[in-house]
């Protein structure tokens, strides 16, 4: 297993751990983020792909976008 497969491994986990432990609140969303810069961080070349890869877990995960609902209030 190449490094970076690893890195996405444990941020995929980090997001799914973090989604049990707050669901979708806040705190959920923060750790995405920090998780999704990290990434980028160590793989500027494939920011593109890891927002996409990010987005992919989520939909996964069964969470819905963070915007998603803006706008029906």
């Amino acid at each position: 297993m190449s490094q970076q497969h690893a890195d996405y491994e444990l941020a995929f986990n980090e997001i799914s751990h973090a989604l049990e432990q707050y669901g979708e609140a806040p705190q959920f969303w923060e750790i995405c983020d920090e998780v999704e810069e990290r990434l980028i961080d160590q793989y500027p070349e494939d920011e593109v792909a890891i927002i996409e890869l990010v987005a992919t877990w989520l939909v996964k995960l069964g969470v819905h976008p963070e915007g998603e609902l803006q706008g029906f209030v």
